[in-house]
């Protein structure tokens, strides 16, 4: 099994793994590994998502854009017909 493992500033994990307060401001060190269960067993309902996400920096990320409902082509051609010159 491979397993990664990496030492990072406990305050990087704030809002994605809850750590005592004696860990916050400490070197800790994290191992990633798979799990072996089914993947039907590793469903996470929304409810359990939006926990996750609340108070994190993911939820600081969100809605920053505002959804124009435009394609990547229509943006490619907005941006083009603005700054394309061919002088």
């Amino acid at each position: 099994m491979e397993a990664v493992r990496q030492i990072i500033d406990g305050q990087l994990l704030r809002g994605i793994i809850p750590l005592p307060s004696h860990l916050q401001n400490k070197k800790v060190e994290v191992i990633v590994i798979p799990m072996e269960e089914k993947p039907e067993e590793l469903r996470i309902t929304r409810g359990e998502l939006e926990a996750l996400v609340k108070g994190s920096m993911a939820e600081s990320l969100c809605g920053i854009v505002t959804d124009t409902g435009m394609t990547l082509d229509d943006y490619r051609a907005e941006r083009l017909s603005k700054y394309e010159r061919t002088d």
